[in-house]
């Protein structure tokens, strides 16, 4: 793609689309580009003074905060640098979910948001909103991380992912106009058998597509699969999300198609992004400041402040992911650097009829059901068990639905069984393997 033709879709189609969709991309990807030149100071500076602004509202406007402040005998103005923080508790995902109500601020109506939940495979599914501010934001730093690949804005690839990549069912206009202006063909990678990779293949051999972006055990097998077929395609750079790349996966992915990668790490509750534009390092998005359990070597708790979360102040939260925080950053960025990212989960269950099911892709699906919490077992080569701790409003249309779409993904001759548990016990990290070969 020519310069021009990106110039014109960033400064005149993308800004006319964020009127329209009411977002606000393009004014972040802009404050991104001048926030790159900063220096660490000013960056802090500008952390700072948001985050007065956040701590102000929190207190105001909530319940939950007002009672933890006025409790440690704290105000406001007691919160006066990033490092005040730790005079502040750790949020938690039971507090959230025991104390919801008390978190949403008595003016929220004043903020443009949106709806999200985590998945079951941390357990209970996390209810929480998110700032229109904060997505903008993820939208624009990872135009801006790509940008340093090569990558030109509305340049085509393929996303290979589900519904948390891209709806997957019926899409409205706004989503259409977003998949055109990015120049995007989605492609559902919750089963990577081998017909569906050929078929994946011949999409990205006939429009020569150079980017691929997705779970990254579903760019894997893909890999994989050209890797053992010997076919070589035409990607230059993968962009690896949701799930942790291991060196199994970077090694297959780089051989078979001699391309690139940047691993891309996000926590939408949590507002937090990190892009590897240096290997091994991942640039923190600015609008987050992030915390640790501990200063070590050694990867601890994260703990994370959206400084842009009015809807819902998330102030000191722990996604439940561990991390090593760089005390030397990255020569070129001056934000906060991620040296290394644990907690994030990849599995593959593989069918005797051929279909090789990904995790990220059913976390996302069973979001959608009325269930607390969920674990995929596979007890024999064509039978998987679905364990489920019931949601309050969990019925039998439920249960229907959930065996109908498996056998979607798995097949028709897989044997769906549904096992109903109490409770599931979380790992050392709170999280639970949820896909399992027995």
């Amino acid at each position: 793609m020519s310069k021009f033709k990106e110039y014109l879709l960033l400064n005149a189609v993308f800004p006319l689309a964020d009127k329209v969709m009411r977002t606000c991309a393009m004014k972040w990807y802009d404050q991104i580009a001048e926030m790159h030149m900063w220096s660490r100071q000013q960056i802090v500076d500008w952390q700072t003074e948001h985050l007065h602004t956040l701590i102000h509202h929190a207190y105001n406007h909530t319940v939950y905060y007002k009672e933890i402040f006025d409790t440690l005998g704290l105000k406001p103005e007691n919160i006066l640098t990033l490092d005040d923080l730790q005079k502040l508790p750790v949020l938690t995902k039971d507090i959230i979910r025991s104390r919801f109500d008390d978190l949403i601020p008595d003016n929220q109506k004043k903020f443009r948001y949106r709806t999200g939940r985590t998945g079951g495979s941390t357990g209970t599914p996390m209810p929480f909103f998110t700032d229109e501010d904060t997505w903008g934001f993820v939208t624009a730093i990872k135009i801006a991380s790509w940008q340093t690949t090569g990558y030109r804005y509305g340049d085509l690839f393929v996303s290979l992912g589900s519904s948390s990549l891209f709806p997957v069912n019926k899409r409205n206009l706004i989503s259409e106009i977003y998949f055109k202006l990015r120049n995007t063909i989605p492609l559902n990678g919750m089963n990577m058998d081998d017909e569906i990779c050929a078929k994946y293949v011949d999409i990205i051999q006939r429009h020569k597509v150079q980017y691929i972006y997705g779970y990254a055990t579903a760019i894997y097998l893909l890999a994989s699969y050209c890797k053992h077929n010997h076919i070589v395609l035409p990607i230059k750079w993968a962009f690896s999300t949701a799930e942790k790349l291991t060196e199994t996966y970077r090694e297959t992915i780089e051989t078979a198609w001699n391309a690139k990668i940047m691993d891309c790490y996000g926590s939408r509750d949590g507002g937090i992004t990190g892009y590897e534009i240096e290997r091994g390092l991942y640039d923190v998005g600015y609008i987050s400041y992030c915390e640790t359990e501990s200063e070590t070597d050694t990867p601890t708790t994260l703990i994370t402040t959206n400084l842009y979360s009015f809807s819902m102040p998330m102030i000191r939260y722990a996604n439940g992911d561990e991390v090593i925080l760089s005390n030397n950053g990255r020569i070129g960025y001056n934000g906060q650097v991620f040296s290394r990212i644990i907690g994030r989960t990849s599995d593959v269950i593989q069918l005797a009829n051929g279909r090789r099911l990904t995790t990220s892709g059913f976390n996302s699906m069973f979001r959608e059901f009325h269930i607390r919490a969920f674990r995929i077992l596979k007890t024999n080569t064509m039978e998987l068990t679905i364990q489920i701790e019931k949601g309050f409003n969990y019925t039998h249309d439920d249960e229907v639905l959930i065996i109908d779409t498996m056998h979607k993904h798995a097949g028709e001759d897989c044997t769906i069984l549904i096992q109903y548990v109490d409770k599931f016990a979380p790992l050392k990290n709170g999280k639970r393997s949820f896909f399992m070969n027995e």
